[in-house]
């Protein structure tokens, strides 16, 4: 029943993984199909760019302190405090840049022309 305690995090770690994954193709997706002319796509790509920034950062970061639990890497206070509060400043700019810079409407902007 050793293995049990292992289960959860590498379940929980898949999940953010599959997302980040899917948050970089809606990135692409959008600076493939986003004119960025004016500040209203200008804002949503900034906005889908940095919460994919952060959302890798969010992720390696995890991943992180997943070996750390572990134990594939030593753990010491300072490295695991500094993880935490970094890992934590990219949750928090995940959220500001999915809350306040991302545009709320999404649904009515023009689309490049295809050629």
């Amino acid at each position: 029943m050793e293995w049990l305690n292992y289960v959860i995090p590498i379940l929980f770690l898949s999940v953010f993984i599959y997302g980040f994954v899917k948050q970089v193709q809606q990135s692409v997706l959008l600076y493939k199909t986003v004119s960025p002319n004016n500040p209203f796509n200008k804002r949503l790509l900034l906005g889908n760019h940095l919460y994919s920034f952060s959302f890798g950062g969010f992720v390696t970061l995890l991943i992180l302190n997943g070996f750390f639990y572990l134990g594939v890497l030593p753990q010491t206070q300072q490295i695991g405090n500094t993880v935490s509060l970094v890992s934590f400043l990219f949750l928090l700019l995940m959220f500001i840049s999915k809350f306040a810079i991302i545009p709320k409407d999404q649904f009515h902007y023009p689309i490049r022309n295809r050629r």
